[in-house]
């Protein structure tokens, strides 16, 4: 595992082109998936190799070995039905960072995301009714009205506007595409979450779908006032979205396994280790490089074929090296943010936005947004979804943000000593936390209280 080297990112220019996507689906890849398909490619191009590793000598690093022996306590609490971990437990030689791995259903995989991603009781129960009606290919055959009807016969109240915001927070979950009610959507949702909203893409798709198959070029190029190459380009790049986010599985084989880790050294230093295990070094194959020097010696196809082959190799090591650097100083925003969290605990974390994150590493908010998707890091608390560090929060009489996660708690806590025969009304509890520094008003108050599923204080009294 390679230690940290942190470099400034540039900032990803948004140019629409296929290699492009490639690079922006990379970076969104767990560690796993990004393994087996480096694999796929080491197999296929002569002209990506391994570099071999060097002998070094590993002194053993108490703090490191600590954060690796909680990984395997994290692995053995997993209670997931049908987890089925990647090392034998009995097995003293086993690696702490070897893959955990289990059978997990569509349904699950969304529903995990679902209880990151929602902030209130409310969306958490429409966007797991929105998750249970998802057809086989992962769209949703329901309109709004559809699902507001049946979830108030069923005793949830909700509005049209209810139902929207929880379907814009599961078509936020991954794979991009996800509970699209059409094709169109499907396209548009991915192309969003790519960044590409301005692109003649992302209009072709929006104002001229049913155009697509039938008019020429031609009068594609002059509905959007462009040349027709751009839209043959923006062709290219809708070939290379799914057209089924859901590929059709039902169930699919899930990888756990952190990709940083994040450990006081001996002299109190915090310290961040990517997790490049599996990851191998690449390298131009020098062979096959000499032949294409001597190009004279080569057939048209042979030199077509290495070329090809050359550019994708350099793609690879500059896209896996892109994606170290990015998710190193992501985590060293992390580290530098909610220092707190990593000194106290989980309950210090602090409002932190991913547009601050971004500012600070120097790239788009839409990078940082990819990045963290399906990315863990081991801390001396436990293993977290990198999601969990970005946090909204209310603030205080001094000016400073207080994360909304704190402010809940607060919040139960005085209503669980309350007295139950007089117990806080909002209004009470917004006087108690705005004397406390908390700059909250009433319906802010009742807000938080009803996402935490707390009844009203008349419903409360006994």
């Amino acid at each position: 595992m390679g230690k940290l080297s942190l470099r400034q990112v540039p900032q990803l220019r948004q140019i629409l082109t296929p290699k492009l996507i490639q690079t922006l689906k990379l970076l969104m890849l767990p560690k796993l998936d990004l393994i087996q398909k480096l694999n796929e490619e080491l197999q296929e191009n002569p002209l990506l190799e391994v570099v071999d590793p060097p002998i070094v000598d590993d002194k053993p690093n108490p703090k490191i070995d600590e954060q690796l022996d909680q990984w395997r306590k994290f692995l053995d609490g997993l209670s997931l039905a049908g987890a089925q971990l990647g090392f034998d437990e009995q097995d003293d030689t086993a690696d702490p960072l070897a893959i955990a791995k289990y059978e997990k259903s569509t349904y699950e995989d969304l529903m995990e995301q679902l209880m990151l991603a929602a902030t209130d009781e409310k969306t958490k129960i429409i966007g797991e009714f929105i998750i249970g009606n998802l057809d086989e290919r992962g769209f949703l055959p329901l309109t709004i009205e559809e699902i507001k009807n049946e979830l108030n016969k069923q005793g949830y109240e909700c509005t049209d506007d209810d139902v929207r915001q929880a379907l814009k927070v599961v078509q936020s979950l991954s794979p991009p595409g996800i509970a699209a009610r059409d094709l169109r959507e499907c396209l548009l949702i991915q192309l969003k979450d790519l960044g590409f909203e301005d692109s003649v893409a992302f209009k072709l798709v929006r104002d001229h779908f049913d155009e697509l198959k039938t008019k020429p070029l031609s009068h594609l190029a002059k509905s959007l006032g462009v040349d027709e190459e751009e839209i043959a380009a923006a062709k290219e790049i809708l070939s290379h979205l799914s057209f089924s986010p859901a590929g059709g599985r039902e169930t699919k084989v899930v990888h756990i396994e952190p990709d940083l880790i994040v450990a006081k050294e001996d002299r109190g230093e915090w310290q961040i280790i990517y997790n490049d295990q599996g990851i191998p070094e690449l390298t131009i194959n020098s062979r096959y490089k000499e032949l294409l020097n001597k190009s004279s010696e080569l057939s048209d196809e042979a030199k077509e074929f290495l070329l090809k082959k050359l550019e994708s190799a350099r793609w690879w090591i500059d896209a896996l090296r892109q994606r170290r650097n990015t998710l190193i100083a992501t985590m060293r925003a992390i580290l530098h943010f909610q220092r707190e969290f990593f000194e106290a605990g989980p309950e210090n974390l602090k409002p932190l936005t991913m547009e601050k994150v971004a500012e600070y590493v120097g790239v788009h908010p839409a990078t940082i947004s990819r990045i963290v998707r399906n990315k863990y890091v081991l801390t001396p608390y436990g293993t977290f979804p990198l999601r969990k560090f970005f946090v909204g929060g209310v603030k205080s009489h001094s000016g400073d943000m207080v994360a909304t996660d704190t402010v809940k708690r607060r919040i139960k806590e005085l209503i669980e000593s309350e007295n139950k025969h007089f117990p806080l009304s909002d209004e009470r509890i917004a006087q108690i936390l705005n004397s406390e520094g908390i700059n909250i008003a009433r319906r802010t108050v009742a807000k938080y209280r009803q996402q935490m599923g707390i009844p009203s204080a008349r419903m409360r009294r006994i």
